[in-house]
């Protein structure tokens, strides 16, 4: 009995062993990143993501000539500065978008900041341009433009 006793007994402690081991392991390949952190990944799928109910954000990426941004038909822009990040200095601009011609809809408030390299397969002309693009939603604009500024600061393009 003693015997059969010390070999469940060994046979437990190694289950337990392996399960604590299994879970260290799983806990040490996740990504260590704050709960309010957001990753903003460019893909062929990316859609809008919406953000402290403060801004509906979308990320892209566009090549162009030189110095050349797009931003939606029939839209002003109205106001552009200069804004430091890690990644470097980007721009903001700030515009207003009624909807189409044919379809039109009172004015939307937009944030766009962006960045601009070269494109290194193609002439030198050529400007691939990464962009964060934010519709206001409500009346919280100030907030918002902060949070979009916010969320740039940890912003990764390679």
């Amino acid at each position: 009995m003693t015997k059969k006793y010390t070999i469940f007994i060994c046979i437990i402690f190694l289950f337990i062993s392996i399960l604590i081991i299994s879970i260290r392991l799983q806990k040490t390949s996740e990504t260590k990143a704050p709960n309010n952190s957001v990753t903003l990944t460019l893909d062929e799928h990316t859609g809008s993501v919406i953000w402290n109910d403060l801004i509906k954000i979308t990320v892209g990426q566009q090549d162009g000539p030189t110095e050349h941004v797009s931003i939606r038909n029939h839209s002003e822009i109205t106001n552009k500065e200069s804004i430091d990040l890690p990644i470097g200095e980007a721009t903001l601009i700030r515009f207003l978008h009624g909807g189409s011609a044919v379809y039109p809809a009172p004015d939307k408030v937009f944030y766009l900041i962006y960045i601009q390299k070269p494109v290194k397969e193609k002439s030198e002309e050529l400007i691939r341009t990464f962009y964060i693009e934010g519709e206001v939603i409500g009346d919280s604009e100030i907030e918002a433009k902060e949070e979009l500024i916010k969320l740039a600061h940890a912003w990764k393009v390679e």
